[in-house]
């Protein structure tokens, strides 16, 4: 056997001279094989005949500017053969076949996506546990005989693995450490979340938060190498927390760039990589991307076979995937989207969960962590790292980094995650959220009150007093009153802490204490002075 390292021109001379483009068979199975100096390299072995890709860049398939992709994509889909924690997606160098990851289950998954009906259809299914802890970020690199080949971080301890998966799925035993663990040690749940291999440089990968980076490593096939942080890029781009990173190839003059995914804000970056000691952002799109719950995965595939269009992926958890598509020679100019497309609105002020642990706390809910000052203080690491629901809100009364307001806790997996501030809450099936203290209104009429807001009917000594809308409801007489009037119902009554009014229907209700406060359409609440 012999093996090479050339460039496709002169791989292709080399054959020509010995006469192998003549053999059919390798005229079925030749692929020109993009060189570089190092791991990436492809490697060419002559074995019996047989030309076998060891590594392989992805296609080139150009990327038109970012607005092209519109401001909605063409179709919405879950992904139910991942079953949850959809966390990164790459695809094969010809696009066809597409590869996610599932970091909960640390499982990979081999499936297509018809282009005709969006039907899915699953080809393979591996099993990474004896390999990696946290499995989030996964980079193409090519196929072999035995499988296909790819890059696969491992979120803490923050390490890139190369991994072998054979054709057919599988159990995954062994695996290839490619960098030592970065150091400081990324916090639990906010080291290294997507990789890219890009053609010609080596990879990227990126850190999700605290600090939320960019890495780059110059690896060499087995040899492990100590990742290079590129950039800081919540202090240096504005992109405070990170989800995926992908490239996509291009025309040769234009610059090497990568596309990364963010959580904060959630939008699309293409960032400029050519300099890599001054990476710099090209353009961004929210979009659609604005509306997810939590996005967690970016891969570009080309759209049609004729290549004219191309096909933006965007997935996130549990299951969700957004396809957008664009012409390739789309005449939009770089860096042009405009409005919702270009960056998400600013958060409304919603009232959020308000219930203390005594109370029951708001099952299904959490704060976003990417929005959030948070930290994770137990995880299902190992017993030692677990905890209980009243040690989760020790921490949080405990925590010294910041004053925790508020905490969430799973109680399958004995996680616990404090919060400084709760902004972004969410719907997240496995937790529950619990404030440490019961945010009563505490803002008189003369401050306005707090708008949108009610305290609960069944959690507090409640009298209607007014009953604007009575008439409507059950033939009684109505019985409206002005705010002033409410108020002074209020005042003559001794139990009264605070007061509730309806504007419009003119209701009104003397509350004795203001428990379990929550969102309202109809009411302000008022504290009674």
């Amino acid at each position: 056997m012999m093996m090479m390292m050339m460039s496709p021109a002169s791989a292709v001379k080399m054959m020509m001279a010995a006469g192998l483009l003549a053999l059919p068979r390798l005229l079925l199975g030749l692929l020109l094989l993009i060189t570089t100096t190092t791991m990436m390299t492809a490697f060419m072995m002559l074995d019996g005949g047989q030309v076998v890709v060891v590594s392989a860049h992805q296609i080139a398939r150009k990327v038109p500017p970012l607005a092209c992709f519109g401001d909605a994509p063409v179709a919405r889909m879950q992904i139910d053969l991942v079953r949850s924690d959809f966390s990164s997606l790459a695809a094969t160098s010809s696009g066809s076949t597409l590869f996610a990851l599932n970091n909960g289950e640390k499982a990979a998954f081999q499936f297509t996506i018809s282009s005709e009906n969006g039907k899915i259809e699953k080809i393979a299914e591996w099993n990474l546990t004896n390999i990696v802890a946290d499995p989030e970020g996964i980079a193409y690199l090519g196929v072999n005989k035995a499988g296909h080949e790819f890059a696969i971080t491992d979120e803490n301890p923050s390490k890139v693995h190369m991994v072998m998966l054979q054709h057919g799925g599988g159990e995954i035993t062994s695996s290839s450490v490619m960098t030592t663990a970065i150091d400081p040690p990324a916090m639990a749940n906010l080291g290294f979340e997507g990789v890219a291999n890009v053609p010609g440089e080596g990879l990227f990968v990126v850190q999700e938060q605290k600090p939320a980076a960019l890495w780059f490593v110059a690896a060499s096939r087995g040899v492990v190498t100590t990742p290079q942080k590129l950039v800081d890029t919540a202090n240096t781009l504005g992109i405070d927390a990170l989800s995926d990173i992908t490239a996509a190839g291009g025309d040769a003059a234009e610059p090497a760039e990568v596309f990364v995914l963010s959580k904060a804000p959630k939008q699309i970056t293409r960032l400029d990589i050519s300099d890599r000691n001054n990476v710099k952002i090209i353009e961004q799109y929210a979009g659609a991307i604005c509306g997810m719950k939590q996005p967690e995965a970016i891969a570009f595939t080309a759209a049609s076979e004729d290549g004219k269009k191309v096909r933006m992926l965007v997935g996130g958890e549990p299951t969700e995937l957004l396809i957008f598509e664009a012409d390739v020679d789309c005449d939009k100019k770089l860096n042009s989207t405009e409005g919702a497309v270009f960056s998400c609105p600013d958060l409304a002020a919603t009232v959020g969960c308000d219930m203390t642990i005594e109370e029951g706390g708001c099952p299904q809910r959490r704060c976003d962590k990417a929005l959030s000052n948070s930290e994770k203080v137990c995880t299902d690491d190992s017993p030692d790292t677990q905890c209980s629901l009243e040690e989760c809100k020790q921490k949080c009364t405990n925590h010294a980094a910041f004053k925790c307001s508020t905490y969430a806790y799973d109680e399958a997996e004995k996680e616990c995650y404090v919060f400084e501030s709760c902004v972004g809450e969410t719907d997240e099936p496995d937790y529950t959220l619990y404030v440490m203290t019961n945010r009563e209104c505490k803002k008189d009429m003369s401050e306005g009150g707090c708008p949108q807001r009610m305290c609960s009917l069944e959690m507090n000594d409640s009298k209607l007093v007014c009953d604007g809308d009575a008439a409507r409801v059950n033939g009684d007489a109505a019985t409206p009153c002005t705010l002033d009037e409410c108020k002074q119902k209020c005042d003559n009554d001794k139990t009264c802490t605070h007061f509730m009014h309806d504007a419009d229907d003119n209701d009104c209700y003397l509350m004795s204490g203001c428990k379990g406060e929550g969102f309202s359409d109809d009411f302000t609440v008022y504290q009674c002075m």
